[in-house]
């Protein structure tokens, strides 16, 4: 029997320094792409970082396709692309690939890395080391690395910073085509009209809060908006009390 791809969050609280970065936080997601939106400081990278099993709740939980999130099961399951590429000083392309790919026993990986490299154009950059790359080419290694582990729930926190046109195109067609293969995608970015495009639901984060979620449609029909512009600014004017 097929292992269920699903995402469960209940009551997710996380305090940093005395400081509450979420607030019973609860949703649900299954396969298909959700976007995770909201401003800077809304708690979005904290929420992944809890969703991967980097940081542990203060309260509440996470489940993972069943599975506390931090397991081992779930960490197999699941792969994180951060903001700010996460790189080893000492490794190089090829190096920080053959350490995932290894790791992780990803399925013939040695192909499919290479696939990978010569797409986001990293083929030629193999024997660099991060210092010798630049920003872009760092997001491209750390979008690769996040792609090669074969996971069935991948988080993108912002991952179209700093790429260049033909690799957000890439990037594009890849979420696409891990909606089409039944993966479990969470898409934070704040280029809202292609998070228009590409999102199938859409969960709405203020100052740790959910302040909405649903698909697009649903959204449009309950606010009466045209896009998600529109959705946007109505939420959170209605989050922070503003009416205009």
């Amino acid at each position: 029997m097929a292992e269920e791809i699903s995402l469960v969050v209940t009551g997710l609280c996380k305090d940093i320094d005395g400081a509450t970065i979420l607030d019973e936080v609860g949703f649900r997601a299954g396969p298909g792409i959700t976007g995770l939106v909201g401003p800077n400081g809304a708690g979005k990278t904290t929420l992944m970082r809890c969703i991967a099993g980097i940081l542990a709740p203060t309260r509440g939980g996470v489940a993972v396709c069943g599975q506390p999130a931090g397991s081992d099961h779930a960490r197999q399951l699941t792969s994180l692309m951060p903001e700010h590429p996460d790189l080893y000083p000492g490794l190089t392309v090829a190096e920080h690939v053959a350490f995932i790919g290894r790791l992780h026993r990803a399925p013939r990986w040695r192909d499919h890395a290479a696939q990978l490299l010569e797409r986001y154009q990293l083929t030629d950059k193999a024997d660099k080391l991060p210092r010798e790359l630049s920003q872009g080419m760092c997001r491209k290694l750390a979008l690769v690395l996040a792609l090669l582990k074969g996971a069935r729930v991948l988080l993108f926190d912002e991952p179209f910073n700093g790429l260049d046109p033909e690799a957000a195109i890439d990037l594009r067609a890849e979420l696409e085509a891990l909606r089409a293969q039944g993966a479990l995608v969470l898409l934070s970015m704040h280029a809202l009209a292609d998070l228009e495009r590409l999102a199938d639901r859409l969960v709405f984060l203020r100052e740790g809060r959910i302040r909405a979620a649903g698909s697009l449609d649903d959204l449009r029909a309950e606010g009466g908006a045209a896009g998600l512009e529109e959705i946007y600014l109505q939420v959170m004017r209605s989050a922070t009390g503003e009416t205009r």
